[in-house]
């Protein structure tokens, strides 16, 4: 990972992406969509992405970390979208979000 993230243009993200999805080496890149699912999920306080993936690692078993990624990545597009969500009907968020971070949202 140093030697990529060493790289003009390559952050952290880019590189956990190709060690993960190239070499198949656990990682648990966190762009946007999961960076808002956890804190939606109450999975991370959602402060910052490196916190996230802290977070998030310590949920799910290593060796699951690649594909719970896709799977979240997919489910962020094409189910929970970041504005106009209503959490209370998402089959997920409905579930895992709390009354709290409901009502943040229905004000936005």
């Amino acid at each position: 990972w140093e030697y990529l993230e060493s790289l003009a243009g390559v952050g952290h993200k880019t590189a956990s992406v190709l060690m993960s999805q190239w070499y198949e080496l656990p990682a648990f890149p966190v762009d946007t969509h999961i960076h808002r699912l956890a804190a939606r999920w109450g999975l991370s306080n959602g402060r910052n992405v490196v916190q996230t993936e802290r977070d998030l690692k310590s949920v799910w078993p290593e060796e699951t970390w690649n594909r719970r990624h896709l799977q979240i990545v997919y489910f962020g597009r094409e189910y929970c979208p970041a504005r106009n969500h209503n959490l209370q009907e998402c089959p997920i968020c409905g579930w895992a979000a709390s009354k709290k971070r409901i009502l943040e949202e229905a004000k936005r």
